[in-house]
């Protein structure tokens, strides 16, 4: 019998993919979709229904024929279609496919035809998205997108690459553009964010490169933006004068609001008992920051998390420099058990509570000790430094951890720098903004805090007056001269802060729409350098569904556990007791990916799990250890997607009429079970 969890997903929105190494099987080829009348299209391989997802302003006609007449107009963006028939389809002109697809909204109901131009094909529901594209002399190339492989492979396979890779970009930057032959649009020079801008970059085909010796592919893609559709006789190539022109700008403050931007600044403390020695102190460097800083820039807003084996948001609202100092006067050193502390739990607290728009967010942690981690009866989160970092990236937030180093507690050293490097990864970044400082050092600490938000204030006011890269002048203005924390803390400012404006300033750029094209999956001059990666559009209604399954999996993980039960035997348990008489078979199924359990769009992608892969035998094998590394991470991945799940203004609508459980969210690959 299948499950609520099966039949809830019929009619999906394709899981949308970028692309990962070693995580991706082959796709199937044309001849691998098997068509049968009266019934839908299906993929040899998985013997999946083949579907379609409408572009915006399509039609649905009653014959496949010019002159027919429309039966339904400007059909729902992006809502998946399964295909019955594939009529004279030729996709060899990348501007203007041809032919007719019959689509129905369900396997068994055909509802009409509709024309290739207006329709996605979508086998294995594969997608890319580009990746930060670096800053300064690390920056990669943008993605050129080329009319047929075979021309893409005359430059990626050729002796020369690097000196002909280098002609192409120069052309591409030229005014006017040099458009070399084959060559059909390009990613823009500035940085397109899939969360800020949302597009859709689905991979028709691949095939694997081995010349190189990281992991690479040629892939077609489509390229498509909801709720946009370009004119059909001048698609988003670079012929289009309007498009090329903007493709090929560069990073402006034209377009956005970087006159009124401003910057929030989040301190997450460290409150116990251990930072009693140098907490007043702390408080004065903090506070004489925010006075200074507010001399300098008044839309500077601040906010407090204090922390020890619990949490508390001292700033519900974030407060000007006044307020700032009225809550600040008020932390006293109290508590803590074992040296541990609720790091995480301050950390969520400070990415998950209020922010204004229109800012450069900050969050700055300041502690000695390491967190209670993933696994910790005392951890509060149920996540771990890896999740943490993944919901700042999703919220935009600049994250720099200031580490007091105390002698004494040296053995907890290792494992606070490996979660504090971790949280300080910001995306673009070429270091991490992690600053290691000796506890009994004051004078160090107060200069590097001092560092850190003037030079970040001063940056601000420069990208204010139009400027669109951080120049070195205000940097050293801000920095000790001396001072080895000043100076460490003022160049990962400044990288991060390039990073960051980066994807700021990308917010003006349109990334190219009706095209499909053939690319490299990393930088063709620099191929240990990826161009695109992973993401799953995962709706609103498949979290959910998934959050209910890994919910009931972490159960049995535990119930075998405690009873030694076959870890199947304690899923049928689980699942018999929670679904309202409703149960899954586990007898027949070899691994979980085969049980129903999972969600068929889960248990469907072509990528590895060890969950997905778990068996009785391999559950048996593992070590104890194993085991509870196992819980953990099902664990922390529930929690994060119920943040995720919680989190309104992660979702978006793919069309205007989507209902809000159709709603969908562009999740990390790293972030599946």
């Amino acid at each position: 019998m299948k499950t609520r969890v099966q039949v809830c997903i019929v009619s999906l929105l394709a899981m949308v993919f970028t692309f990962s190494v070693g995580q991706i099987s082959t796709f199937a080829a044309d001849d691998d979709i098997i068509c049968k009348e009266g019934d839908v299209c299906r993929q040899k391989a998985t013997f999946l229904p083949l579907r379609a997802l409408p572009r915006a302003l399509s039609n649905i006609f009653d014959e496949p024929k010019e002159g027919a007449k429309v039966t339904a107009s400007n059909v729902k963006a992006f809502f998946p279609l399964y295909v019955f028939e594939r009529k004279d389809i030729d996709l060899s002109d990348a501007a203007n496919p041809k032919g007719w697809y019959r689509i129905g909204s369900s396997v068994s109901d055909p509802i009409g035809w509709m024309q290739a131009r207006d329709i996605l094909e979508w086998k294995q529901a594969l997608v890319v998205s580009y990746t930060h594209p670096g800053t300064g002399d690390e920056r990669r190339n943008p993605v050129i997108m080329y009319d047929s492989l075979d021309k893409l492979k005359k430059l990626v396979e050729s002796d020369k690459r690097k000196e002909d890779a280098k002609t192409v970009y120069e052309g591409l930057k030229a005014t006017p553009v040099k458009v070399p032959d084959g060559v059909v649009t390009a990613e823009p020079q500035r940085f397109v964010d899939i969360e800020e801008k949302f597009y859709v970059l689905p991979v028709l085909k691949f095939e694997e490169v081995d010349i190189f010796d990281e992991e690479t592919r040629y892939l077609q893609l489509a390229a498509a933006i909801p709720k946009e559709r370009g004119d059909e006789d001048s698609p988003d190539t670079l012929k289009n004068k309007k498009f090329a022109e903007q493709a090929a700008q560069k990073e402006t403050t034209q377009g956005t609001d970087a006159k009124n931007l401003g910057v929030d600044i989040k301190f997450v403390l460290d409150v116990t008992g251990s930072m009693g020695p140098y907490i007043e102190r702390t408080k004065k460097a903090i506070m004489r920051v925010a006075t200074e800083v507010s001399k300098i820039d008044t839309r500077v807003s601040y906010g407090l998390i204090g922390y020890s084996d619990q949490f508390k948001n001292l700033t519900p609202e974030l407060v000007d420099e006044t307020g700032f100092e009225q809550v600040i006067s008020g932390i006293t050193a109290a508590g803590g058990g074992d040296h541990q502390e609720e790091v995480f739990a301050g950390v969520r607290e400070a990415i998950q509570s209020d922010w204004n728009e229109n800012t450069f967010r900050v969050m700055i942690i300041v502690g000695d000790a390491s967190s209670h981690p993933m696994g910790h009866p005392m951890n509060l989160t149920g996540m771990g430094e890896e999740e943490l970092r993944i919901q700042a990236d999703q919220n935009n937030i600049m994250v720099f951890a200031i580490h007091l180093k105390d002698p004494r507690t040296s053995p907890d050293h290792p494992v606070a720098e490996t979660q504090l490097r971790m949280l300080g990864k910001n995306p673009g970044a070429q270091i991490e903004s992690y600053i290691p400082i000796k506890a009994d050092d004051v004078d160090e600490f107060e200069k590097s805090v001092k560092t850190l938000a003037g030079t970040l204030s001063g940056i601000i006011g420069d990208i204010r007056k139009g400027k669109t890269t951080v120049e070195e002048k205000t940097v050293e203005k801000f920095t000790e001269a001396g001072s080895e924390a000043s100076e460490k803390t003022a160049e990962m400012v400044k990288d991060a802060v390039d990073a960051a404006l980066v994807r700021y300033l990308g917010a003006a750029a349109s990334p190219p729409k009706d095209i499909t094209a053939w690319v490299l999956d990393r930088d063709i001059a620099e191929p240990d350098i990826r161009s695109l990666e992973v993401r799953v559009l995962v709706k609103k209604r498949d979290l959910n569904d998934l959050i209910q399954a890994l919910d009931q999996v972490l159960k049995a993980v535990k119930r075998s556990e405690l009873t030694s039960q076959k870890f199947f035997d304690a899923l049928q348990g689980v699942v018999a007791s929670s679904t309202k008489g409703e149960k899954v078979d586990f007898s027949t199924a070899e691994k979980l990916a085969d049980s129903g359990l999972m969600p068929s769009w889960i248990a469907s992608l072509p990528y590895k799990s060890a969950i997905l892969n778990m068996t009785n035998e391999i559950f048996e094998s593992i070590s104890a250890d194993e085991r509870a590394k196992l819980e953990t991470d099902v664990e922390s991945k529930l929690n994060l997607y119920r943040d995720v799940n919680e989190n309104t203004s992660l979702w978006i609508a793919l069309d205007e009429r989507d209902a809000k459980i159709d709603h969908v969210y562009p999740l990390s690959l790293d972030a599946l079970p």
